[in-house]
Order: C-alpha cells, then sequence, then structure tokens
C-alpha cells in the first residue's frame, strides 16, 4: 500500500477528499473466529497502529474504519469485528453479509479454535 511514509500504510489522510477530490472506495471487511484468538487486537493494530494482547471481549460485534491510501486513490476499510462467543454465533452472519473480505483468525495453540472455523 503506498502512502505518506505512514508504516501502516497511510491512515493518517486527510479529509476524505485529499486525494484528488476523489471520494474513498468503501470496503467492508469482517473478522470472524471463535473467542479470544485476537480478533479485536489484530483489528485495533490495522486502525490505530497500537496492538493490545489483552482486550474486552466484543460483545456482538464492533465496527472500526481507517482510510489508506491503494495505488494512489484512498480506499475506506469498513471493519467488523465480529464477537467469537457461542451465544453470538447466529448474529454473524448479519454482520458479514456484504463483506468484500474475511479475515478468519484462530488460535495456534488451539486446535478447536481452528474446528470453530
Amino acid at each position: 500500500m503506498a502512502g505518506s511514509g505512514d508504516p501502516y500504510g497511510g491512515g493518517g489522510m486527510g479529509a476524505p477528499g485529499s486525494a484528488g477530490g476523489a471520494a474513498p472506495k468503501e470496503v467492508k471487511v469482517v473478522l470472524l473466529g471463535d473467542a479470544a484468538v485476537g480478533k479485536s487486537s489484530l483489528a485495533q493494530k490495522f486502525v490505530s497502529g497500537h496492538f493490545d494482547p489483552y482486550s474486552q471481549s466484543t460483545i456482538g460485534a464492533a465496527f472500526l474504519n481507517r482510510t489508506v491510501l491503494v495505488d494512489g486513490l484512498p480506499v475506506k476499510f469498513l471493519i467488523w469485528d465480529t464477537a467469537g462467543q457461542e451465544k453470538y454465533r447466529s448474529l454473524a452472519p448479519m454482520y458479514y453479509r456484504g463483506a468484500r473480505c474475511a479475515i478468519v483468525a484462530y488460535d495456534i495453540t488451539k486446535a478447536v479454535s481452528f474446528d470453530c472455523l
């Protein structure tokens, strides 16, 4: 991803029209996986550059976004971080409907987290 020297892909962009007046293209991304595998930590690292290995459990889903330059054009990533607990699984289809990208996460030290995918 091209950018302004930002090591995280240019997320420090100014106003949406700052790249030649082009409105950012929006891409819906959903994070899926079992509880406590690091979905929220991954999303937070992408959005803010900060990695927190221990975060609160997500309830339902959390929404984050970040605009980055891709080939010189702004792309706004709309990130839905879904809860991994069993009681929220029935809600997942509502969050990933219309997504252009899914990131599935699992804990390599816990085979059951892979089986849940």
